[in-house]
């Protein structure tokens, strides 16, 4: 394998759990329409011949679209009380400002004239039941073998080392906040939480710099990101933002 493949796939394996803990940060849910093969279905016994999908996340931190004409492969799992599938399709990622400019940085610039807002990924997503008209699922639960699709990977692969370092920093601190997410059961809390991490990925765009092991050692204590904000907040001014 050439140096270059090697480092598009160091870079995939960052990516899929990037996308996922961004996903669990906005609390994105999709619900899945699904389309038959015959004019009165019943979606116990009916064949899924296509969906539609609608998604819906807390604003603040990016968002995402969903291709709806990706194949779904349906299982019968009676076994284990229903029939499942895959759907196997595209993502769009349009990520928060301070994110996107790193993929903006390391982009192709030949290629990258034609790009437009989003960062594109094939993957697969896992439904353990549909027998039912719709689905409703959180995604960062439920995608997988999330991967640059053919024209990202070629937009960012003679770019893909530096690209994969240059998010370390952000890949540890979204890390941590799908943690504190994962546990946040109030929706205003959340949107805090997503407030701090937009302005901590500000802060560590423009230079700041964070020690993660001792400020995550206070936030495990205050169970949110208040320690980091503050810390930022104190310095933020003497930063353009």
């Amino acid at each position: 394998m050439s140096q270059q493949l090697t480092d598009v796939a160091q870079l995939n394996a960052l990516l899929d759990t990037f996308v996922r803990n961004w996903m669990c940060i906005i609390n994105l849910d999709v619900e899945f329409y699904f389309t038959y093969d015959d004019d009165d279905p019943n979606p116990r016994r009916s064949n899924i011949i296509g969906y539609e999908v609608d998604g819906n996340c807390l604003p603040g931190f990016g968002g995402c679209k969903i291709g709806d004409e990706g194949k779904i492969i349906v299982t019968d799992a009676r076994e284990q009380g229903a029939k499942t599938a895959n759907i196997l399709t595209y993502i769009g990622v349009d990520f928060p400002k301070p994110i996107k400019a790193i993929f903006d940085r390391h982009a192709c610039g030949e290629l990258f004239e034609n790009a437009n807002d989003y960062v594109g990924f094939d993957c697969q997503i896992f439904l353990p039941d549909v027998e039912h008209y719709s689905v409703m699922t959180l995604l960062s639960g439920t995608v997988s073998d999330l991967r640059l699709d053919a024209f990202s990977e070629t937009v960012f692969r003679p770019n893909a080392s530096a690209l994969h370092t240059a998010l370390q920093p952000y890949a540890l601190w979204l890390d941590y906040a799908a943690l504190l997410a994962d546990r946040c059961a109030d929706e205003k809390k959340h949107e805090l939480l997503i407030s701090d991490l937009r302005d901590i990925c500000a802060y560590v765009s423009l230079g700041g710099q964070l020690s993660f092991a001792k400020l995550t050692s206070l936030c495990d204590i205050a169970g949110s990101l208040q320690p980091v904000r503050s810390l930022v907040h104190k310095n933020m001014s003497g930063l353009v933002v």
